[in-house]
């Protein structure tokens, strides 16, 4: 005969408890601070952006004033194409920054899809107007004297636009060993000069300048494409950082949904770390993205906002569920155990004398005492059946000095059961367990001692049976 009886509740009460706690998804983008506090970033972000192409676009006129005439006319006209496209895009990027998240993949999809087409149509533009500028100079190149001239003047440009890359636009992150090689290129047309042939000199300078032209144009939409890309991504990570910041600690809600005042939800804690995970997580990924020494791409930016980031607050808000489920479950524990002192105070001559948790811990199983006048004592826990289970295992636990008969342990054990379900509790059948109650469960002072383990390990009974039970024979779907 064992004084050890378990009643396994059934885990549709779960479904009830993760319907409130769904309640508390996280509704902070309405949160009009947080909007504000994005927007501003973001907008002062843009500007940032778009005052570097200001910057590089004035250093190019710069470079300009010292140019031949024909290739200064090119690259005015050049400009005056660069900075209308980039006023547009900042029109456009401006007018999109207050939409929070929106359609993410669609918005960057149509960026790149500006940008691309924008880059070829001045490519080609570009090719026209250096043709058209080669043909001026070989109508000119009537002599000799007049060849060299034209010849070291197109060595001339085309060093000064060498010059200008160099000095203003990240060649190597975006189109390593290509300017090193055009350099040498130069360095051929200046053998051709000294060596008196003109001809040849002036046809590998201005096939020089074009693809230093061109190597201009492609890191200069490169580079705003991974600087605007940049920006953005750092306002979806300021979302995740506030998101974060305000779901740390949750209102804590009864099962009906409705808040209790003067009690909180620790996300960390009920997600046993998972939160302060995230947490460094998300601050990883910031400092990566304001890495100027190894700066992402466009590619890994395009990825982190199109994958990672939401990826980080969809976590975030399973998390912040999770944590209020598994606050409602713990208090459901308490709830059952209530039921079940309140049941057996009633039909038994025991009265309740201690409760605890074990190892202290809100988030494990819960433990109550009833004693009697001769010493006897029975001991109530209720555990989770299972991590994030929903079900819970009920054991009633007798400790007897005399001896109490089968009979008196099975009726005790029955009109628990029909007592729970009478209060609303999905109670399976009461099942005996093999053995005798282990004497360290009525010892309250050890089951309250920390267990001192690691969040993520289990935690062991004290006669070190199993803490996940098996769930009831059938799964209650949730509905």
């Amino acid at each position: 005969m064992s004084g050890r009886k378990r009643i396994q509740v059934d885990e549709s009460e779960w479904y009830r408890i993760q319907r409130a706690a769904s309640r508390q998804k996280d509704v902070l983008r309405n949160v009009p601070a947080l909007i504000r506090e994005i927007r501003r970033q973001t907008h002062d972000d843009l500007e940032r952006v778009f005052g570097v192409i200001e910057d590089r676009q004035r250093s190019v006129e710069q470079v300009a004033e010292g140019l031949s005439e024909q290739t200064r006319r090119l690259e005015t006209e050049t400009q005056q194409r660069l900075r209308a496209q980039a006023r547009q895009m900042a029109e456009d990027l401006r007018a999109t920054a207050d939409e929070l998240r929106g359609d993410t993949r669609r918005q960057l999809a149509d960026q790149q899809r500006r940008l691309r087409n924008e880059l070829a149509a001045e490519r080609e533009q570009r090719r026209a107007d250096i043709r058209r500028i080669s043909t001026e100079l070989a109508e000119l190149v009537q002599d000799r004297e007049h060849a060299a001239v034209v010849a070291r003047a197109a060595l001339s440009d085309a060093r000064a636009m060498h010059a200008l890359v160099l000095g203003t636009l990240p060649h190597e992150r975006h189109a390593p060993g290509r300017l090193e090689s055009l350099e040498e290129t130069l360095g051929r047309a200046g053998d051709n000069i000294a060596q008196g042939r003109f001809d040849a000199a002036l046809a590998t300078a201005q096939a020089a300048y074009q693809e230093l032209s061109e190597l201009r144009l492609d890191l200069e939409h490169c580079e705003r494409e991974r600087e605007v890309l940049r920006a953005q991504a750092r306002g979806e990570l300021l979302l995740v950082r506030l998101l974060i910041e305000d779901s740390a600690r949750q209102n804590v809600r009864d099962e009906q949904g409705e808040e209790l005042d003067g009690y909180d939800l620790d996300v960390d804690y009920w997600t046993h770390g998972e939160f302060t995970a995230l947490r460094q997580e998300a601050e990883a990924l910031r400092r990566r993205v304001e890495d100027d020494e190894r700066p992402l791409s466009a590619d890994e930016l395009r990825e982190l906002l199109e994958h990672r980031a939401p990826a980080l607050q969809d976590r975030l808000t399973r998390l912040v569920e999770r944590a209020g489920g598994r606050q409602l479950a713990s208090q459901q524990r308490v709830n059952l155990a209530e039921a079940v002192v309140r049941t057996l105070e009633g039909i038994t001559a025991y009265e309740l004398d201690a409760t605890t948790y074990l190892g202290g811990d809100q988030r494990d199983a819960f433990f109550a005492r009833l004693v009697h006048g001769n010493r006897n004592a029975i001991v109530v826990e209720v555990a989770p059946a299972g991590p994030d289970s929903g079900a819970s295992v009920l054991r009633v636990l007798s400790y007897d000095h005399d001896t109490a008969s089968r009979t008196e342990l099975e009726e005790r054990g029955a009109g628990l059961m029909r007592a729970l379900r009478g209060q609303g509790f999905p109670a399976a059948a009461p099942q005996e367990e093999a053995g005798t109650p282990d004497p360290e469960y009525a010892d309250f002072a050890a089951l309250s001692e920390p267990r001192n383990l690691p969040d993520s390990e289990p935690r062991a009974l004290p006669d070190s049976e199993p803490r996940a039970l098996p769930h009831a024979a059938t799964e209650a779907e949730p509905g």
